[in-house]
């Protein structure tokens, strides 16, 4: 999907207003029905705008580091900078912590990219990610912004799974044929999943606007 120019700010209006559950911090998940749809671009966009705050930009789709790459284009990422938040690490192989997830700084900004390193894990091991809130509540405590990055569900259900942890989730749609009823079967999904469903993004306007409850409610 070509990149789109997102407007941001309803969802974080909407994020903004949501009761804090740990610490000043926030989790925020963007995720779209289908693959190829922008949430990538989203996220990014998302993340950039956060000011004032330190935010942690993750990618879930493993081998991929896709948010990472596009945050790069803006900026260079700086080294490399532990992937646990006090403590608490977001993957794991098996019932063992891998080394493998890390932080980069985004240039100057206060972002850090999630960058996933499959070289450091064994041959035909399986890499987890905890279904509780704890990698979650770490960054909250702290005061900072989780904005992750997940796996169209036709691709991966770990959205579906965590969920619930989010303080917010958005759902990106694209302009392909289909994409609204599929939108609209993911809707339904993240909400009995127990996602607090703040909104939308329709990225198949002319010009691409964040469309908050009213628009969700429409396309049931």
């Amino acid at each position: 999907m070509s990149k789109q120019s997102f407007s941001v700010e309803g969802v974080l209006e909407a994020l903004a207003v949501q009761p804090f559950r740990r610490g000043a911090g926030r989790a925020l998940m963007l995720v779209s029905a289908q693959r190829g749809e922008g949430v990538t671009t989203a996220a990014c966009a998302i993340a950039q705008a956060c000011k004032n705050t330190n935010v942690y930009a993750i990618d879930l789709n493993l081998k991929r580091n896709g948010l990472a790459k596009a945050l790069s284009e803006y900026a260079p990422l700086g080294p490399k900078q532990d992937g646990e938040v006090h403590g608490v690490s977001l993957f794991g192989v098996g019932s063992l912590i891998s080394p493998a997830f890390n932080f980069h700084r985004v240039g100057q900004t206060r972002i850090k990219a999630g960058v996933f390193d499959s070289r450091a894990v064994p041959v035909n091991a399986r890499v987890v990610v905890p279904p509780g809130p704890a990698y979650w509540d770490a960054i909250r405590a702290e005061g900072a912004v989780a904005i992750v990055d997940a796996p169209s569900l036709d691709r991966s259900d770990i959205a579906l799974r965590l969920a619930r942890h989010m303080d917010g989730v958005v759902l990106v749609v694209g302009a392909d044929a289909g994409a609204a009823p599929a939108a609209s079967r993911a809707k339904q999904a993240l909400v009995e999943a127990g996602a607090n469903l703040l909104g939308l993004i329709y990225a198949g306007a002319d010009a691409s606007v964040v469309l908050i409850e009213r628009v969700l409610r429409r396309a049931v």
